[in-house]
């Protein structure tokens, strides 16, 4: 008796323990602490724990469809063994254990099973070695692309412009490392997590470093290091080294007079906007008598150059605030003497695109003791050339579209009219193309024009004894009557992408020289006038190997025997007979630091050229149609990652920038 109580309280207490122990696991795989597999995931790969969290529902169905099978199955062997196969109760069980025999769920993890199964007989299986071209595929494709790149670099002659050379490599460097990256995916045999943590390590480290700011004049990427780097290892970004020399040189006391004096450089590229500088003879042997130094400086960002007025020079740059968080376009007063800041004036902007740079292009304009600037989005503001306050501002690009590389014509001031040519983007500006200001009140005088701007600012000039004002744009040459806007002749001029950039050069009381890059070229336009008819007519036309003015413009020559231009072509320097267009010689080094000038800006003086190169370096060049010849050179500008800025000249001296440098230099060896 007490053995059979015994034995009955054994097998209850086995029972409670055995419930106990099913209900523990039920809520440790509720609460997603169990370890398991999701058919998901590929074969070998087993969860940890927190694994239902991680599954889905299907493997949770069927964890508890196995777990339910398997009861329904004991319960069966229990009743066959006690002779109670044909209750009803086991019947249904058998019912139950059919219907999920049958379910897809239960078909799903045999599927999953064979799946296993193959990927063990798979590892157990040597794996076949590749052939000979498999395993050699990469050198063949660094072969090709070496081979790409160095027919590409030594083309002959500017029947492949260096835009184009660049393009050729950035691809080819891309599609070789995409064609390996392939390779080593599928058919190397390598892990794939190996080679997508090489190909991490190879691009993700460097670019975790250094970042693509732009675009250098020959198309290829410019990188700079990261802020982080810069405020570690540098001293600074270039915003912090800015805002902190700004903070310990401090202002110069009292207002500017930016009344204009003979030899004062008030316009963009002089006071005719032809890049001819008047002024004091320069040294010519630097070698004997290098240019001296005069100051040296942090600047804010952007392309413009410096106009100068009675000792003051004007400039508009990006500035950036990182402790304040402000972004602005500021136009700046210098002191020429020092350098030392009198006024700045800015506005709430930042124009940003990743070829060509931030911040704004157009160079400001001085005028009866006025500044008038023309940002990068196209604002357009009067300052008091005192102090820098705003006597008014108009959003010329209301309605209109900006261009790719953002406004880049510098105002030009014709007596009380304020004229800019923000173009017509969009058919809604049709007709407003080209705009004058009231200088003194900033209201709308005239507008016309229906064509879009391109990166060429208004120039005044006169042609057949009549002012007018030549516009440069995406797709011509037009002049303008200044006090109306009405046009009096215009030539179809259009280039790949619609980009014309350098200035056009008045000849003579009837001729007018433009060039253009992209595959352009340049032509001569004959301007004439048969009573109230304009006429305008190419006299001759370059092909595409002369006068690919780019990002600069020309300077001419003239004396009683020659009349020639300089200028760079494809970063070239070259001189071309303004009779014929003949192109008289070029400077046959490849454009680069040290050696030519790349997409640089020249300016002439006297019989000599002063050209500040987009590599920071001052080189002097005589300015005759001989023979090339070069006669000084020196590194001028030590920082920025280019230098597209135009040079100012005043009383021998020269006042150069850049998007992070300013320097001037005294080039009359005194």
């Amino acid at each position: 008796m007490y053995a059979e109580q015994n034995g009955t309280f054994w097998n209850t207490g086995k029972k409670v323990l055995a419930g106990a122990q099913k209900l523990w696991h039920g809520v440790w795989f509720l609460c997603g602490r169990q370890t398991g597999e999701c058919h998901k995931m590929p074969p070998f790969t087993t969860l940890k724990k927190g694994a239902v969290g991680g599954s889905c529902s299907e493997c949770v169905a069927w964890h508890w469809t196995d777990v339910f099978c398997n009861g329904l199955f004991v319960r069966e062997m229990q009743a066959m063994k006690h002779g109670r196969r044909d209750r009803p109760e086991v019947r249904r069980h058998k019912q139950v254990v059919s219907a999920f025999e049958r379910s897809p769920i239960i078909r799903l993890h045999e599927e999953r099973e064979r799946r296993l199964a193959m990927s063990t007989e798979a590892m157990l299986t040597p794996a076949k070695r590749p052939g000979a071209f498999v395993r050699l595929f990469p050198f063949i494709v660094l072969a090709i692309a070496a081979a790409v790149l160095s027919t590409a670099w030594k083309y002959p002659g500017n029947s492949l412009d260096e835009s184009s050379r660049s393009m050729i490599k950035i691809f080819t460097i891309f599609i070789s490392f995409a064609t390996i990256l392939v390779w080593a995916l599928r058919k190397s045999g390598w892990r794939k997590r190996t080679v997508w943590l090489s190909a991490l390590l190879v691009i993700g480290l460097p670019m975790f470093i250094w970042k693509p700011t732009s675009m250098s004049g020959r198309f290829f990427p410019i990188f700079v290091e990261r802020n982080w780097v810069q405020d570690l290892f540098m001293g600074g970004s270039a915003e912090t080294l800015l805002k902190k020399h700004r903070q310990q040189q401090g202002k110069v006391e009292g207002p500017a007079d930016l009344s204009v004096r003979e030899g004062d450089v008030p316009d963009y590229r002089g006071t005719n906007r032809d890049g001819i500088v008047i002024g004091p003879k320069l040294e010519r042997d630097w070698s004997k008598n290098p240019p001296k130094e005069i100051w040296r400086q942090p600047v804010g960002g952007g392309y413009a150059s410096f106009v100068s007025a009675n000792g003051f020079l004007v400039t508009i740059e990006q500035r950036r605030d990182p402790d304040e968080g402000w972004d602005r376009e500021v136009v700046t007063c210098y002191e020429a003497a020092s350098g030392k800041e009198v006024w700045s004036a800015g506005w709430d902007a930042r124009f940003s695109e990743r070829l060509g740079g931030d911040g704004p292009r157009a160079t400001p304009t001085i005028a009866h003791g006025d500044v008038f600037a023309f940002g990068a989005k196209g604002r357009l503001v009067c300052l008091d050339g005192r102090d820098g306050k705003e006597r008014w501002a108009v959003e010329t690009l209301e309605g209109n579209k900006n261009l790719m590389w953002g406004m880049s014509g510098s105002p030009l001031v014709v007596d009380d009219l304020v004229i800019v040519n923000p173009g017509a983007q969009t058919p809604e500006a049709h007709g407003t193309a080209i705009r004058a200001y009231n200088r003194t009140t900033g209201q709308l005088k005239w507008q016309t024009g229906s064509s879009a701007t391109a990166y060429s600012s208004p120039q005044l000039g006169t042609l057949n004894g009549v002012r007018q004002v030549l516009i440069f744009d995406a797709y011509g040459l037009s002049g303008l009557e200044p006090t109306t806007g009405k046009l009096l002749w215009r030539t179809d001029w259009k280039t790949d992408y619609d980009i014309n950039v350098a200035q056009p050069l008045v000849v003579s009381d009837d001729t007018v020289m433009i060039a253009s890059g992209y595959h352009k070229g340049g032509s001569l336009i004959r301007i004439t006038k048969e009573g109230e008819t304009w006429k305008a007519a190419q006299a001759w036309r370059t092909k595409n190997k002369s006068l690919l003015y780019k990002f600069t413009s020309g300077v001419r020559s003239k004396s009683a025997e020659r009349d020639f231009v300089y200028g760079l072509n494809e970063g070239i320097l070259e001189c071309v007979d303004l009779k014929t267009g003949r192109q008289v010689w070029q400077d046959e080094r490849r454009a680069k630091a040290g050696e030519a000038f790349g997409h640089g800006q020249i300016l002439l003086c006297d019989d000599l050229i002063v050209v500040l190169t987009e590599y920071g370096e001052l080189v002097l060049v005589e300015a005759t149609p001989a023979e090339f010849k070069e006669l000084g050179r020196i590194q001028a500008l030590t920082k920025g990652p280019k230098t597209w800025n135009v040079p100012t000249m005043v009383g021998g001296k020269i006042y150069i920038r850049n998007e992070e440098e300013m320097a001037c230099y005294d080039l009359t060896g005194k």
